[in-house]
């Protein structure tokens, strides 16, 4: 068997380091938390070397592939799998930051939005607030320990080197962004309807006081009222964010099984590695 001086590793052992790398790196790219640029590049990239090395060690030995053709199949696999894993992982702040842009359209804020100096990229002030918030909830849950788990748990349910079916994912996506969706409406209601009951009764106004300027009046109304509802709707967030993140692990958990073998449990049900985000 031929070893690498550099390393000291086998062929197979030297190409699954580099799948398992892709497969990490990929998923680090896109993942909440550990996909932010307030994290700096090199500690991501620190992270992502780290853990692929412990998961290599960890692997059941891969014969070596066939040749330079099956390599660059097979890390494309492992792209592949990796970029839908942190899509679906971050469906979830995705819908957070959507519903937080539709209550700065409600309240009038979207005509003011900043420039994100990290990411050097426009956004809404109350989208940008409830993606911290989340962000902060998804850490005091524990939620990125489940998240490194579940990407542990990946090369079980998607072993190297290749990945089957995943024509299959294209289905459980889309099902997933349409749940995601609903997250939204989840958030934003509260805010959205208190505005529309406001603006349905600024229209009435301005049916029984024709000379009343709704615009000037209506504008700071709109702020308060949006600012009190957003206030009082802050802990419902609180309280779906644990059901959200269970969903998000069941939602990985579906992808990766539809890309990989399937494993029988004892009792005859399907086996899962991936935790449980709530106990």
């Amino acid at each position: 068997m031929h070893n690498f001086g550099v390393f000291g590793l086998s062929t197979g052992q030297f190409e699954a380091l580099i799948l398992v790398l892709v497969r990490v790196s990929a998923m680090l790219a896109l993942v909440p938390v550990f996909s932010q640029t307030q994290l700096p590049r090199l500690t991501r990239f620190g992270i992502g070397g780290l853990l692929a090395l412990i998961i290599a060690r960890t692997l059941p030995p891969m014969a070596p592939l066939g040749g330079i053709g099956e390599l660059v199949v097979a890390v494309l696999a492992q792209f592949f799998v990796g970029l839908v894993f942190g899509f679906v992982a971050f469906l979830l702040f995705t819908g957070i930051q959507f519903a937080g842009e539709i209550i700065d359209i409600q309240i009038g804020f979207a005509v003011v939005n900043v420039i994100n100096p990290l990411t050097s990229q426009s956004v809404t002030v109350i989208g940008e607030f409830e993606l911290a918030l989340a962000t902060l909830l998804y850490l005091a849950a524990d939620a990125h320990h489940v998240l490194l788990a579940g990407i542990v748990g990946s090369f079980t349910l998607v072993p190297l080197p290749f990945v089957g079916a995943p024509e299959l994912v294209a289905g459980d996506v889309v099902r997933f962004f349409s749940q995601a969706l609903f997250i939204v409406f989840q958030i934003a209601a509260p805010v959205a309807v208190a505005l529309f009951l406001v603006n349905v009764m600024l229209g009435l106004m301005a049916r029984v006081a024709p000379q009343m300027n709704v615009f000037i009046v209506g504008f700071p109304i709109q702020i308060t009222v949006g600012l009190v509802m957003l206030i009082v709707s802050l802990p419902l967030l609180g309280a779906v964010f644990p059901s959200l993140v269970d969903t998000s692990a069941r939602q990985l958990d579906t992808v990766l099984r539809a890309m990989g073998p399937q494993t029988r449990a004892p009792g005859g049900g399907l086996a899962s590695p991936l935790p449980s985000a709530t106990p």
